[in-house]
């Protein structure tokens, strides 16, 4: 091997070097925002959950933070989570399942009109029909009876029924709490009841 040769070879050996170096470091800062970017979600998914035991405060959370919907009880704690069938005519459990007394007060989660009071299927319903920011949306309680009329406009916070009647879905100690829109389209009620953040964008 002639010093041409060996000089060409150092310098390619020098080459190849410097590009692992370079893969290395980018390999390194690539990790860098991952942990970044996980680290975030994390602390975005713990700072929008909410614990089973819900909040029930009837006024607007302070700050920013607004929940577009309150727990229909006083204390509420879930007892049957919301689990939606993937098509309408499928066997599913449309709405939450809180735990409640006979009796005890039900409370409007959002501002509405009694629309419906009466016996569905043997079980006594109630329901009240969204308006603003909700408009569309229809809340669904059994066992329920009104202590309004139909047709009364009910304010968020307001105690507008009770528990009463028969239920099959918790051995008769729970309020069925449903949402669905005008095209029978059912909405977990949970997620309606999260604060949320509301701000302006800068342009």
């Amino acid at each position: 091997m002639n010093e041409h040769e060996y000089r060409r070879r150092i310098q390619r050996n020098r080459i190849v070097q410097e590009e692992k170096k370079r893969i290395r470091q980018q390999l390194r800062q690539i990790m860098v925002v991952c942990a970044l970017a996980c680290v975030m979600l994390l602390l975005c998914c713990l700072w929008s959950a909410e614990p089973t035991y819900a909040k029930t405060n009837s006024g607007s959370a302070s700050g920013s933070c607004v929940a577009l919907m309150r727990w229909p009880l006083n204390g509420a704690q879930i007892v049957g989570k919301y689990d939606a069938p993937k098509q309408q005519w499928l066997p599913g459990h449309r709405g939450l399942d809180l735990r409640a007394d006979p009796q005890e007060a039900i409370i409007a989660p959002a501002d509405g009109v009694i629309a419906f009071s009466g016996s569905v299927g043997g079980k006594a319903v109630v329901t009240i029909r969204h308006g603003g920011s909700l408009s569309g949306l229809t809340s669904t309680f059994e066992p329920a009876k009104a202590e309004r009329d139909v047709g009364a406009h009910v304010a968020k916070g307001e105690r507008f029924a009770h528990v009463e009647g028969e239920s099959d879905h918790c051995n008769d100690h729970c309020l069925h709490w449903g949402i669905k829109s005008e095209g029978r389209q059912y909405t977990d009620p949970e997620s309606k009841t999260r604060t949320v953040r509301i701000g302006l964008k800068v342009l």
